[in-house]
């Protein structure tokens, strides 16, 4: 009786450990934790920084693909505004049947319209100058008095108001004030040591993201002489702490300690200035108020063309709040009100080196299909500039400051990793690789490197004097980077090498938002360490049953070492180097399981470590008999 006792425990207990090794073998890695395939291993991989690719379709992310309701902003009246070189005019274009349809009316004269003439008073109100009435044309020019920079447009039927909407205008730069101002005339855009800069900022866009939802402007822009930093990596919490780092060469901090005790930025160290005294005209504009960057804002215009007065006129009079957090100026929101201001720079751009900085944040701040809204205008306005032909002399930069950190995307482990991998496109004159290779070498070479906003910075200021990029002066500046060894400064021109030794300190890049692996120790009983020897064993299998005659299925016998690679901040990203002996013969094979989340993949090839010896001559192929262990 007590044998059979014992013998029906033992029984009873094989069944349960074969139950438990069942379940964590197969349900748990299967199930709960899903394996996928890699389509390449590193963003970055160097001395000082080792950094994760991640996929980006994941199927999981599927979920969230959805369509967004038409965002269209609605106008009773067509009305556009234009100038040439003299006059500034607004345009009127009215169908009477649809006005016949709508209001009754059977002449224009029916509609009473004035505009209201604006200019700036400060960042944060404008001062009223003049009022006149003008005339609706069923197709047809209003010349606008030319010193008016803003109009606000109003037309009543009955004293009920059907249009109400501000149009603003774009004058060449004031060389008389220039010249008062200390500055230097402008350089022509023919000026061959020179470079102009088109900075197009979007606010909450990872690189992966941008690909992903704004897939025909990214294939636009990759046809064009590029290099994407793939290493890229946010510096702070929010817009200003990111972008500050690019537009002033400080960090957010620094800039915040900077303007304490001040009313306004305009002492700041803004990048701009830098071209203002090269020679250049400058432009600035944002497509909001309420979410600005420069929140103190400025005493006088930082730059020749500003948006800003514009936008605040339809901000206080005009705004009506459209879908998804977005707002409009009768018929068109801010995001075109903006791409409107780059349009009537052109003409100007064309005749000078300028220095740009736009900024688009409305929608695309906190919804993760708004840019599939954005990428059909985005691709309209990339291929006009580039029929213009300014991009034969510019330098185009598409950086964002970082990922989504809203919404449902952003809960996965996939948007905790990408809202540290901002955008980061550079494209430039095809010309630029034959005068100065060593440069564009340099930069392409950087595109795996471990770089910031800062290295944006201290590239830009290489443009105004192209010299710089001569390859006396990079060989001489490199080896002064080099001298410094762990001294080396946070900000580095792309057009010089990065060090292979950079790592987040030496880069400035906050704990939080580094991406880099770093070693630690790990048991070898830890489970995620059993479950990627398992899956090493599965793969293995995998190889020897594509052929015959079969091989003997594999089983992990033990773990014999393992190491952990897992960024520094959190555990959302790991990699684990695992040495192991499979059964049946004895064979120890080492290989690299990943983790994103609940996702692991196998990273490369599974070696074998000791001999195979005679146990498989049963297999002619060398590529499975150092797997393979023969019946």
């Amino acid at each position: 009786m007590c044998s059979c006792s014992i013998r029906c425990c033992f029984l009873y207990s094989l069944i349960i450990f074969s139950f438990i090794y069942y379940y964590n073998d197969v349900v748990v890695d299967n199930i709960v934790f899903e394996e996928h395939h890699l389509v390449e291993k590193y963003s970055v991989d160097t001395k000082g920084c080792r950094m994760l690719t991640m996929v980006p379709n994941d199927h999981d992310l599927m979920f969230l693909w959805r369509g967004l309701r038409r965002d269209f902003c609605r106008s009773n009246l067509n009305l556009t505004s234009f100038s040439n070189c003299t006059y500034n005019y607004l345009r009127t274009e009215v169908n009477m049947e649809f006005a016949k349809a709508r209001y009754g009316v059977e002449t224009l004269e029916s509609f009473k319209c004035m505009y209201y003439a604006m200019e700036r008073h400060t960042d944060f109100d404008n001062r009223y100058l003049y009022s006149r009435e003008f005339e609706l044309l069923t197709d047809g020019n209003n010349t606008i008095e030319p010193h008016a920079d803003i109009i606000r447009a109003e037309c009543f039927i009955n004293a009920t108001s059907i249009y109400n909407g501000v149009h603003f205008y774009v004058h060449p730069t004031d060389e008389w004030l220039r010249t008062a101002q200390g500055l230097p005339p402008l350089k022509l855009a023919s000026d061959v040591g020179s470079l102009s800069v088109l900075i197009v900022g979007l606010d909450s866009i990872s690189q992966m993201h941008f690909h992903r939802s704004m897939a025909r402007t990214a294939n636009f822009l990759l046809s064009l002489p590029h290099v994407e930093l793939r290493g890229f990596h946010r510096l702070g919490d929010d817009g200003f702490d990111s972008l500050m780092p690019l537009l002033s060469g400080l960090s957010g901090q620094e800039l915040k300690d900077v303007s304490a005790n001040l009313t306004s930025l305009d002492s700041c160290p803004f990048i701009w200035k830098v071209f203002q005294k090269a020679g250049y005209e400058t432009g600035l504009g944002e497509d909001n108020i309420d979410k600005s960057l420069f929140v103190k804002g400025f005493r006088k215009p930082p730059t020749d063309f500003y948006l800003r007065p514009a936008l605040l006129e339809m901000w206080l009079k005009t705004r009506t709040d459209g879908l998804f957090g977005t707002h409009c100026n009768e018929k068109d929101n801010y995001a075109m009100v903006l791409r409107e201001f780059l349009f009537k720079m052109l003409p100007h751009h064309t005749e000078h080196r300028f220095f740009t900085f736009l900024w688009w944040t409305q929608g695309i701040d906190h919804l993760f299909n708004y840019g599939r809204k954005l990428d059909q205008p985005f691709l309209k306005m990339f291929k006009a500039i580039g029929r213009s032909g300014l991009l034969k002399n510019t330098v185009l930069l598409v950086v964002s400051n970082h990922g989504l950190n809203k919404g449902r995307f952003y809960k996965t482990v996939q948007g905790k990793v990408e809202e540290s991998q901002p955008l980061a496109i550079l494209c430039y004159p095809r010309w630029l690789e034959e005068r100065y290779p060593q440069a564009i070498g340099n930069l392409k070479s950087n595109n795996r490197r471990l770089v910031t906003a800062f290295d944006l910075h201290a590239t830009l200021h290489n443009l105004p004097n192209l010299t710089s990029l001569e390859d006396e002066q990079l060989q001489q500046r490199r080896v002064d980077i080099w001298t410094m060894g762990k001294d080396i400064p946070r900000g580095i021109s792309l057009f010089l090498p990065i060090p292979d030794h950079r790592d987040c300190f030496l880069a400035a890049i906050p704990t939080a938002n580094c991406l880099c692996q770093q070693p630690r120790n790990v048991s070898t009983s830890d489970g995620y360490v059993l479950r990627a020897a398992r899956l090493i064993i599965r793969n293995l299998n995998k190889m020897i049953h594509t052929h015959t005659p079969p091989c003997k299925t594999l089983y992990l016998d033990r773990v014999l070492t393992a190491d952990k690679w897992r960024r520094i901040a959190d555990d959302h990203q790991s990699e684990f180097r695992v040495r192991l002996i499979a059964t049946p013969g004895e064979g120890q094979f080492e290989g690299i399981v990943r983790y994103t989340g609940y996702k692991l993949a196998v990273d490369g090839h599974i070696t074998r470590v000791n001999d195979h010896r005679n146990g498989s001559q049963c297999i002619r192929n060398y590529l499975i008999e150092r797997y393979c262990f023969c019946p």
